[in-house]
């Protein structure tokens, strides 16, 4: 019961998060303010996981897992939280540059790698297929994203699809 309201958790802030999304697409910036939590309450339930369950693996594994945990998530706060503001020369403008330049979606790919990387270190089913659940929501997110609000909010979306991948880079 407890990783079901840990799921729901989760999958709330991609509710908000989309929510998020639609607010700045309809221009109700305020509101947009108050839906940017959504972003961090995905991270909720990965901070309760990790005071509640412990890795069964040795410490060597479990150190090489956390590393590479902390790399990805270093990647998806690069990516989603920092590169946008601090390269993007205009407001209201779409980013073509950087690890935007890979994949129309660079942040899915750190946090798939963060995710999966976390389901290794508990190597607990139930937690395992929570994980997958919100690398689930997080690929919703982004469809909806790339097919129905970029090209909404951005006009110049269209040419940037044809010339850069949805989400595999190679």
């Amino acid at each position: 019961m407890e990783l079901i309201k840990l799921f729901l958790l989760g999958a709330s802030g991609y509710l908000l998060a989309a929510l998020y999304d639609i607010a700045l697409l309809f221009r109700k910036y305020r509101l947009s303010r108050i839906l940017y939590a959504g972003f961090f309450v995905t991270a909720l339930p990965f901070v309760w996981l990790f005071i509640q369950h412990r890795s069964p693996h040795s410490s060597l594994v479990t150190v090489l897992l956390l590393l590479l945990m902390g790399i990805s998530l270093l990647l998806v706060v690069y990516s989603v939280l920092l590169e946008i503001p601090l390269k993007k020369s205009e407001t209201d403008t779409l980013y073509t540059k950087g690890t935007y330049r890979l994949c129309r979606h660079p942040g899915f790919w750190w946090y798939s790698f963060f995710t999966l990387f976390s389901a290794v270190y508990f190597w607990y089913a139930p937690i395992v297929l929570v994980h997958f659940g919100f690398i689930l929501c997080n690929f919703l997110l982004v469809v909806l994203e790339d097919f129905v609000l970029f090209p909404r909010m951005f006009p110049q979306y269209g040419e940037y699809k044809k010339v850069t991948p949805f989400l595999f880079p190679f």
